[in-house]
């Protein structure tokens, strides 16, 4: 739940322009919903904030024109106030809203529980925040802030659901980018994909459950296109018929399913690109074994879970960092659809 709300001045309550007339007087515009806003955030118990870089004669009157619990002009260190602020109040981090636009407003819109910014931010400051509103600084975007966080507070709300794993997405793709191993390994899988293509080899995916689904989503981006068109790629997803899983479930072993699918399609030099939430499916396991005594290279794709094995059976292991299994699935796709993407521009995209 969001108690206080923290505000850049500069290109949120205001539109970021300044007016100079001849005298070197500056002047700044200010929408009366942006006002109202303010006001009525006060009226539903919030508590309110200003932290701004600048210190002039329009700062102050903005301190004294709104009902601020705190008001701190001058300021570049935003974030080391948040935590000033949060230490008084005793507050937690996600007890707390930011709003701003600019480069000073990057770090507190990512230590803040709600990040938000005005649709015209800048880049660094969009990517840095949950939420982006769809109206400009000063141009009555603080509106849309006072229902968003009306909503996000009712418990009772399906919306607030909405909210909640929208945040847990956000969280665990934040993750992903800064965590320069799973950037790299993506990539690295990536470009192995092109080389093997340029052999003429063939791609392999698989997967169980939802992650079975996932694999055909993938697979099919190879085959169809991306953005251009091209040629087909060789791609296939080991199939999860019922009568495949019988025939061979019977004459075999369930584990062997998809083993036994390679063994009768895949030759040395193709591509096994297997995923597993949990990374334990024996299945899935079994398959990266049989590939790996082929010549086939693997990848897995799976959460952030420890299964020592994997070094041994994979030339690529991608971690999700998260344990939530719908969570994972969904940057599996983002993590398909980015390398899907990579390989159809490489191999295509000067030729066609």
């Amino acid at each position: 739940m969001i108690r206080l709300v923290v505000f850049d001045i500069d290109g949120v309550i205001t539109d970021g322009t300044v007016i100079v007339d001849m005298n070197g007087t500056e002047q700044k515009k200010i929408n009366l919903k942006d006002i109202d806003a303010i006001f009525e955030l006060h009226r539903e118990q919030f508590k309110l904030a200003a932290i701004t870089g600048e210190n002039t004669e329009i700062v102050h009157y903005f301190e004294k024109r709104f009902p601020w619990d705190y008001f701190y002009c001058g300021a570049k260190k935003k974030t080391e106030i948040l935590r000033e602020i949060e230490q008084k109040e005793q507050l937690k981090p996600e007890e707390i809203c930011y709003i701003g636009d600019g480069k000073y407003d990057v770090e507190p819109l990512e230590y803040a529980g709600l990040g938000i910014c005005p649709a015209d931010a800048i880049d660094r400051a969009k990517q840095a925040s949950n939420m982006i509103l769809q109206k400009e600084g000063g141009q009555g975007c603080l509106w849309e802030l006072v229902q968003i966080l009306k909503d996000y507070n009712s418990q009772e709300l399906p919306v607030n659901y909405f909210y909640q794993r929208l945040e847990e997405h956000e969280n665990i793709f934040k993750k992903m980018a800064s965590d320069r191993k799973v950037t790299d390994t993506v990539m690295a899988v990536a470009e192995d994909i092109c080389e093997m293509f340029e052999r003429n080899g063939q791609l392999f995916l698989c997967g169980n459950g939802g992650s079975a689904a996932d694999a055909q989503h993938i697979a099919t981006e190879f085959v169809s296109r991306f953005y251009k068109e091209r040629p087909a790629m060789n791609a296939e997803a080991l199939t999860v018929n019922t009568s495949t899983l019988t025939a061979i479930g019977n004459d075999y072993s369930y584990e062997r399913v998809f083993a036994r699918q390679l063994e009768a399609k895949a030759k040395n030099g193709d591509m096994l690109i297997a995923i597993s939430t949990s990374g334990t499916s024996k299945n899935v396991l079994e398959a990266l074994r049989y590939a790996r005594k082929q010549g086939i290279r693997t990848v897995m794709l799976m959460g952030d879970h420890e299964v020592p094995e994997l070094q041994e059976i994979c030339d690529h292991v991608v971690k999700v960092p998260s344990k939530i299994t719908p969570r994972i699935q969904e940057a599996h796709i983002f993590i398909g659809h980015t390398i899907a993407e990579y390989v159809e521009h490489k191999l295509f995209g000067e030729k066609l």
